[in-house]
């Protein structure tokens, strides 16, 4: 599940959609605004291509490790500091595929923020 949204998001209600008998790990990854030198915040803009980037992202770990399922939460607008900005959430039998697939899905968010995020300075 992809899903970009302004508001924020519960990492329970998502955690308990994604429970299933045939899962034995859930790896959950929370991103937030940190502090840095002059600056308010971040600011991400809605627009296709970062839906379509997600769903790229989605699929190739999806494809690439052995995981059930994968939701990636990403949130747009203005986000102060200490405001949740990502959530990565994957289920898998076990726990190594569940780790790896999802660091190597915020690794590739990652490099995508380089060029979707903006720093709001003071």
């Amino acid at each position: 599940m992809i899903e970009i949204r302004r508001e924020d998001f519960s990492i329970d209600e998502i955690t308990k959609k994604m429970k299933d008998p045939k899962i034995g790990a859930l790896s959950i990854y929370l991103g937030t605004v940190r502090e840095f030198p002059q600056g308010l915040g971040l600011k991400f803009e809605n627009d296709n291509h970062a839906i379509q980037k997600l769903e790229e992202i989605e699929k190739r770990a999806i494809n690439r490790f052995e995981v059930n399922q994968v939701t990636i939460i990403h949130r747009v607008g203005f986000l102060g500091i200490s405001e949740n900005i990502l959530l990565v959430a994957v289920s898998a039998s076990h726990r190594e595929p569940a780790f790896d697939a999802c660091r190597s899905i915020i690794d590739d968010i990652k490099d995508f923020h380089k060029s979707w995020g903006k720093e709001v300075l003071k």
